[in-house]
Parts: C-alpha cells; structure tokens; sequence
C-alpha cells in the first residue's frame, strides 16, 4: 500500500488540479475561423441562423494542434460551440452535424472525455491572468469563452476556478498524510490534517463569495440553460445523435451536463477521509460523472482510495488533538457540501419556472438534484 502522490497525476500544489501553465488563448492558424466562432458566441447567439452558422464552419484541423495547452483549447472551443448549438433555439437538436460532431469526437478521444461540456473545459481550462505575475483568484482571472458573457456568467465560473486553485494545497496535504500513516508518524499526520483543514476552509470561504456578483434569475435564466446535457432530459429522449462517428454507429447518445460532481476535488477529500456514500443511484452517478473528469484526476482519486487510511490511522492513535483536527476537515467537507445545497435551493429550485430543455427539479447533470445533494451532504 502506497500513499498518492500528486506529481504522479500531473497535479501541484501550486495549481491543485489546474494545468500548471495558463490555458492557450488561441488555436495556431488552420483552425482560427473555429476559434473566432467560440470568441464571437455571445454576439452569435443574439442572431436566429445560429445552428446554419455552425453548419458552414470550414473542417476542424486537427492535425494543426500544437501541444497540450491547444487540445485542450480545441475541447474547450467545441465543447462551447457544441453546447450553444444544442441550446440556441427552443427546440432540441437530435442530431450534431457532423462539421462539429466529428471533430468534438475526436479531441474528446485525445483528452479521454466524451464530446459534451464537461467541468474541466467549464471552468479548470477556461482562465486567463490580467496580471501573469498575479494570483489566480476573482479579480484577476477573466474567462477565456462565455455564452453570453455578463458579470454573472464568468462569476459563477470564477469562483469554481479559485476554489481549484486554492485545492492544491489541500491535495498535497492527502500525499502528506498518505506519508505520514506509512512510517506511522502522528505529528506529520497532524500536521498534514492541519494543512488539508486550512486549505478547506479557504476554498469554503471562496465558495461563500458566490453571491456577490452571481443573481440568482440571471443565473437561472441566462448561464443554466446553456449547460444542460442529453441524458435524463424530456427534450431529448432518445439521446442526440453525432453525425458522422463510425463508434457511434447512428446510436443517440446520452451524456450527462456539465456540473460541479465533475470536479475530482471533492471525491479525493472523500477518500482520505474514509467518508463513504451509501451503494445507491447517487454513489453511482458520482462514480459515472468520473467518466467526465481527465483520466489522470481519476486515477489520483482511485489512488487515495487505495492508499493507506488515515481515518484508520487516526482512530487507532487515540491522541485528542489529532481526533479533533480529523474531524474538522469531516466537518469542513460536510459544510461545503450544505453550502451547495443551500445554493442549489437559491439558484435553481426558488427560481423553478418551466423553462425550455428541463424541469427544474433536474439538474444540468439530469439528477433530482436537491434530492442527490440532501444525500450527498448527509
């Protein structure tokens, strides 16, 4: 048994799950037409010949991506055009042409994702530095691409995308105290507890931020409609068909919508913590939603899982303090999850009112969502 450690998985502390380097700003020249679209989108969306737009988009390029940084830019821009085209109008696309469906596909298969907006191109690949030399944290990080763009829009992201940040620390904290239960030291593993407990308060702090600058009727109205997914939703019964991929083979396919479950944050604290779901259809969706994350996050996650104990560890050592700090960071992950909760009654369930694409007791990830997040935080 060996405990997880995060350079390992493409992790640091410095940056939690984020790329260590800043996301590409652009796709290099054979596919700029592509990335201008996803620059434009929220001017676009304002026209009625959207879905025709997209249909005469010139063949993606892939073989022009240079790097990482530009597949995952290349995931990022499809994923926003994908989206927008499914959701631009009042009636559900059945199909995605295969100008989109194709090549969305195919990046999808380089960055281990299925072709739908998933959190990492949401929220973890879509930032950028006003100062470089800055923190990334609200104030200085903008969106790279919107749907219509506002104050609530990039707020609602940015605040998901400090908290990552700010989960570095915490994560380097679980390889620490991994560390610490192998040569069986109590202070290191207090000490690590200690540093996990600082790292969640301060991504519960940022999470407390949301509604300064995010109403929740805008929210509701101009930023959720566009995240909905294929799966669970009434306009899409049958899935949505990618025209054009063979693996598919004419089949609907019904992917879930982008939502916070996606991020690999709250299931690695789970793990150090032994914090275990009940076998039922809420543990389930959260192990499907790891089909979404990077397949380097979930194999971190699969790695504290398997790792040494540390609930063990703690409850064998009898020693007050290193109880107490334990029990915080339950307690802390508890109040993050109510904290959600409480949001997911602000912004989604006060504001239900039939709106095209879902009821409102569905989730963007087609779950009853207030019944999955009660369980969850439970």
């Amino acid at each position: 048994m060996k405990p997880a450690k995060i350079a390992d998985y493409g992790i640091t502390e410095e940056f939690g799950y984020l790329p260590s380097s800043d996301p590409a700003l652009s796709l290099s020249p054979g596919n700029e037409e592509w990335d201008q679209f996803g620059k434009d989108l929220p001017k676009l969306l304002m026209g009625t010949n959207f879905r025709q737009r997209v249909k005469n988009l010139p063949q993606f390029n892939i073989g022009k991506l240079n790097g990482e940084a530009e597949i995952q830019r290349a995931m990022l821009v499809l994923s926003y055009i994908g989206q927008a085209y499914q959701w631009s109008e009042n009636e559900a696309a059945t199909v995605m042409p295969a100008v989109l469906a194709k090549p969305w596909y195919e990046v999808g298969q380089l960055v281990g994702r299925p072709p739908i907006l998933s959190y990492q191109s949401y929220a973890s690949d879509n930032w950028r530095r006003f100062d470089k030399s800055g923190a990334i944290e609200c104030g200085n990080i903008g969106l790279l691409q919107c749907f219509l763009g506002g104050q609530d829009e990039e707020w609602f992201i940015l605040i998901h995308i400090e908290i990552e940040k700010k989960a570095g620390k915490a994560l380097k904290a679980i390889e620490q105290a991994q560390e610490a239960v192998i040569s069986g030291d109590a202070e290191k593993v207090e000490a690590a507890l200690i540093k996990l407990r600082t790292a969640l308060t301060a991504m519960y702090e940022v999470l407390g931020r949301m509604p300064e600058r995010c109403d929740p009727y805008i929210y509701f109205h101009r930023v959720r409609p566009y995240i909905f997914g294929w799966r669970n939703n009434p306009s899409l019964p049958d899935g949505v068909v990618y025209e054009g991929v063979d693996q598919y083979k004419g089949v609907g396919q019904k992917f879930r919508g982008e939502t916070g479950a996606q991020s690999a944050i709250i299931p690695a604290m789970d793990g150090v913590l032994g914090i275990e779901h009940e076998k039922d259809e809420l543990r389930e969706y959260l192990m499907e939603m790891r089909t979404y994350m990077p397949p380097a996050h979930v194999a971190f996650i699969q790695a504290v899982e398997a790792g040494p104990s540390v609930r063990n560890f703690v409850t064998s050592t009898k020693k007050n303090s290193l109880t107490e700090v334990f029990n915080d960071c339950v307690e802390l992950v508890a109040n993050f999850r109510a904290m959600h909760l409480e949001y997911a009654g602000t912004y989604i369930h006060a504001q239900a009112q039939a709106t095209p694409g879902n009821p409102s007791a569905v989730g963007t990830g087609g779950t009853p969502f207030m019944v999955y997040l009660r369980k969850h935080r439970d």
